[in-house]
């Protein structure tokens, strides 16, 4: 993928009301802001940043009979890339700063120190993931 098609799907995400230039505008200052305060490039920025929070499994739950199980899943590539900006934006949409562009600015400088809320969801699905490997049969 494109660094423009991810910042495009970023955007898509972040819309509302379909203001997506607005959207978009918000995206690339904070790409900016992000790259002043790590001192490198705005696609190194986003490219470590999702590179950090990119989960390989996820735990979804599938019935069986009347049973609800938690499945582990394997993703691949594209699915885990937007499973990263999704957790990214949510991740960044509940921090406490004023303005969004900082938001997703110190969101995305923790997420390429390894740091911050992105990450602990990442971590959380692996273990949920781990909790219920035993149930991987039901694919």
């Amino acid at each position: 993928m494109s660094t423009a098609t991810i910042l495009n799907k970023i955007a898509c995400l972040l819309m509302k009301d379909g203001k997506k230039n607005v959207a978009l505008r918000l995206v690339r200052k904070s790409l900016v802001l992000a790259s002043n305060q790590l001192s490198v490039s705005e696609e190194t920025v986003l490219w470590q940043a999702l590179g950090n929070i990119k989960p390989v499994v996820d735990a979804r739950s599938k019935k069986v009979g009347r049973m609800s199980y938690i499945i582990p899943y394997a993703l691949t590539e594209e699915q885990s890339t937007f499973l990263a900006i999704k957790i990214l934006v949510e991740s960044s949409r509940a921090r406490r700063e004023k303005q969004f562009q900082h938001k997703l600015a110190n969101e995305l400088t923790d997420s390429f120190n390894n740091k911050g809320s992105s990450i602990k969801k990442k971590n959380e699905l692996y273990k949920l993931a781990e909790a219920n490997k035993s149930f991987a049969f039901f694919r």
